[in-house]
């Protein structure tokens, strides 16, 4: 194993959990393990483990990407996922989502909360309130 790919496989565990890096890439085939291993090498050995923001801000900033780009719910619901595990709250996330609004428009914004909403209430948060007036 290479020190990029051990690097790589550390920040990710850091965020989705022990041993998730080294699945990540072992569960896909054949040439599919090359794509897997340079996202897991790139985005996380090289993007994730640089000094500047924290792996909570990370993920909300990933979080705010995918949402903008749209269409992206199994990456929604794993960063989801990653960003509780690296201690963001169900508020922080959901507001992420908000605070996209104005820039991808309700539709993407709509879509990608159901999915967050949905996979924050199966990992067992708590929705928060609204904020806003609700009559």
């Amino acid at each position: 194993m290479s020190e990029r790919l051990r690097n790589g496989e550390r920040w990710f565990d850091e965020v989705y959990g022990p041993g998730k890096g080294a699945n990540l890439v072992a569960q896909q085939t054949g040439l599919a393990q090359d794509l897997a291993r340079f996202g897991v090498e790139f985005n996380f050995g090289e993007i994730y483990s640089r000094p500047g923001l924290t792996l909570a801000q990370r993920e909300l900033l990933s979080l705010a990407s995918l949402v903008t780009i749209g269409g992206l719910e199994p990456q929604l619901r794993g960063h989801t996922r990653g960003a509780l595990n690296v201690g963001c709250t169900p508020t922080e996330i959901l507001e992420t989502v908000i605070h996209t609004v104005q820039y991808c428009g309700f539709p993407k914004a709509l879509n990608a909360i159901s999915v967050i909403t949905d996979e924050l209430t199966k990992q067992g948060q708590e929705i928060p309130p609204p904020l806003g007036p609700t009559d």
